[in-house]
């Protein structure tokens, strides 16, 4: 009776080293991908960015973006400290009294060259939503600057600042009585209801705290910071 031989053919030494080197080029490719991914993404968002502002990325309400720019830097003496009214892992929020009469805070996030990571993703998610938004229990976003070398949000200025804040006080606590307490919880309610059910795509805010919850002179809520909403 034949034997049935079955014994693999053996792969030729060839082969084995093309198969080799298509690897360490694959691996090599997903390195570069990999490395350029988050400049593709800022490049793609900036595109978009130079459309919804007409083609200048210092875009601030319906003026010369660049001049706000300069009335920023000039009203904060550069970002000076004195002009700090909060810090975040990605930057630091200021106020500025512009020229116009105009108060604004302005977020600016820590430049890329001093070694810290900036969120792209939660600045390009904060755009995205509050160009959308039209509330007035959401925070109003004036414009934008997008840079490599400078990165900036301006909002509305909000005079009694985050819930938090005034929570964390005895005397803020006090002055925020039941009724103001209730006011507050409406204002948030009504905003979530409008992203949720007047908005298409709903939006998901994801991070809402005491923190992301500013409040006016009025003691009206609006609320803030949506580096982390999704669609």
């Amino acid at each position: 009776m034949p034997q049935v031989c079955n014994h693999a053919m053996p792969i030729p030494l060839s082969k084995n080293i093309f198969l080799s080197i298509s690897g360490i080029l694959f691996l090599l490719f997903a390195f570069i991908g990999i490395l350029f991914s988050n400049d593709e993404e800022q490049r793609i968002w900036n595109q978009k960015l130079h459309e919804r502002s007409k083609g200048d990325l210092f875009s601030i309400w319906n003026y010369d973006g660049r001049i706000v720019y300069d009335d920023i830097v000039q009203a904060t003496e550069s970002f000076n400290e004195k002009y700090l009214i909060g810090t975040e892992a990605f930057g630091c929020v200021y106020k500025a009294e512009l020229s116009s009469g105009e108060t604004v805070a302005v977020r600016k996030f820590h430049p890329l060259e001093e070694g810290i990571t900036c969120d792209i993703k939660s600045f390009n998610s904060e755009i995205e939503a509050l160009t959308e938004l039209r509330h007035r229990n959401i925070v109003k976003l004036y414009g934008f600057c997008s840079h490599e070398r400078c990165m900036l949000l301006i909002y509305e200025y909000a005079e009694r600042g985050k819930l938090a804040g005034i929570l964390s006080s005895e005397e803020g606590a006090l002055e925020l009585e039941c009724p103001r307490r209730v006011k507050v919880i409406k204002g948030v309610a009504r905003a979530l209801s409008s992203m949720h059910h007047d908005c298409s795509p709903p939006i998901v805010h994801r991070d809402l705290s005491s923190n992301n919850i500013l409040l006016d002179s009025e003691l009206e809520a609006c609320i803030s910071d949506f580096g982390t909403s999704k669609l």
